[in-house]
C-alpha cells in the first residue's frame, strides 16, 4: 500500500511515517521545507497546501493508495494573531487536498480535524459526541471546522472516499516547545542542569482535557487507513478528562530537583474552556481502537528526549504557547 502524508515531518506525521513503513507500507510526503529527512519515508518534497495546482501534481506522481491529511497551521494562539493565514492554511489546504485527491482517484483520504471544532461544550452533557453542533470559538477551531464541513461535503457531494478524524490533544516525543508539555519538559531539563529557574510558569491548567498519547493515535490512523472506512467522522480521544495540572505534575514529579507551578496572568487564554472531553465508542465500535499507553508513561518519554537534547547541546526548540 502506498501513502502519501501531508505535513509529514510534523511531530504526528515523523510518527505516521515511522510506524506505516514499519509495517510493510511505502510512504511519502510533502512538507514546506522540502527534502527533509524522515524515518520511513521513501520520498519528501516541498509543498506548501496553498498551492493547488502544486499538491495536485505531487499527490497525482505518487499515485497513493491513501492520503493522511496532516499539514496545517496547528496554533490556536497564533490563530488569534494570523487568522487570514490560518483559514487559507487549514480551510483553504484541506480544500486543494481533497481536490487533488479526487482528481488523482485515491481510494482513502484521513481528513484530520480537531476537537476545537465543539467549541466550549456544557461538562453536564456528558463526553461529546460525533454529533454536538460545531461550535468554535476561536480562529482556529473555526477553520478545523470549516475543513470537517469541507470532508463531509466531498464524501457526500461526490463520493470521495473521507474519513474525517477528530483528534483531541495529544503529546509525546517529538512535540515542538511552543506546546505545553514539551515546553514544560524542556524546562525540568534545563532546570535539572542548574540552566533554568525552578519556578515553572504556566497558563491557566486548571482546566480539564481529553489526553492522548501521539503513538496511540497514530495507531489509530493505521487502523483507519487498512479497514477503509469511508463517509464517517469520529472522535479520536480516551473518554477520560484529567486536569491539566495533574497532567502537569506527574511531569514534574519525574523531576530531579523540586520545581513548582506557577500561574502566568499573561500565558492564560481569554477565550479557553474549562472542560473538554470526548465520546470514544464510535471509533472503538468501528474499528476496536483504544488508547493503551498510560499518560505516566507518555510524560517519562517526553522527559527523556528533552534531558538528552539539552545534555547534548541539541538545538532546543523554542516558544510557550499552549
Amino acid at each position: 500500500m502506498r501513502v502519501f502524508i501531508t505535513g509529514i515531518d510534523g511531530f504526528v506525521g515523523r510518527h505516521l511515517a515511522a510506524r506505516l513503513s514499519a509495517s510493510g507500507k511505502a510512504i511519502s510526503g510533502s512538507c514546506l521545507r522540502g527534502d527533509f529527512p524522515v524515518e520511513g519515508a521513501e520520498r519528501v518534497v516541498p509543498c506548501d497546501v496553498r498551492d493547488g495546482e502544486r499538491i495536485k501534481r505531487l499527490i497525482e506522481e505518487a499515485r497513493p493508495d491513501a492520503v493522511v491529511h496532516l499539514a496545517g497551521q496547528t496554533s490556536v494562539a497564533e490563530s488569534f494573531r494570523q487568522p487570514a493565514a490560518t483559514f487559507a492554511i487549514n480551510a483553504g489546504g484541506a480544500l486543494n487536498v481533497l481536490q487533488a485527491c479526487h482528481a488523482a482517484g485515491v481510494g482513502q483520504v484521513i481528513l484530520v480535524t480537531s476537537c476545537e471544532v465543539y467549541g466550549n461544550p456544557d461538562p453536564a452533557a456528558g463526553p461529546i459526541p460525533e454529533a454536538a453542533p460545531l461550535a468554535p470559538i476561536s480562529p482556529y477551531g473555526a477553520s478545523k471546522a470549516t475543513q470537517d464541513i469541507l470532508g463531509g461535503q466531498w464524501w457526500r457531494g461526490s463520493g470521495l472516499p473521507v474519513v474525517r478524524v477528530r483528534a483531541f490533544p495529544h503529546a509525546g516525543p517529538g512535540q515542538d516547545a511552543r506546546f505545553l508539555f514539551p515546553s514544560v519538559a524542556r524546562r525540568i531539563a534545563l532546570a535539572e542542569e542548574d540552566r533554568g529557574s525552578e519556578i515553572i510558569r504556566v497558563g491557566n491548567v486548571d482546566v480539564t482535557r481529553d489526553l492522548l498519547d501521539v503513538r496511540d493515535v497514530t495507531e489509530a490512523y493505521e487502523i483507519l487507513i487498512e479497514k477503509g472506512i469511508a463517509g464517517d467522522v469520529f472522535n479520536l480521544c480516551s473518554g477520560v478528562g484529567r486536569s491539566l495540572r495533574s497532567a502537569l505534575e506527574a511531569l514534574c514529579g519525574q523531576s530531579r530537583r523540586p520545581l513548582r507551578l506557577e500561574t502566568d496572568a499573561g500565558r492564560v487564554r481569554k477565550t479557553d474552556f474549562d472542560w473538554m472531553v470526548g465520546d470514544p465508542r464510535r471509533l472503538a465500535d468501528a474499528t476496536g481502537w483504544g488508547p493503551r499507553r498510560a499518560w505516566e508513561e507518555t510524560m517519562r518519554d517526553l522527559l527523556a528526549e528533552w534531558r538528552e537534547r539539552i545534555a547534548s547541546g541539541a538545538m532546543e526548540l523554542q516558544g510557550e504557547d499552549r
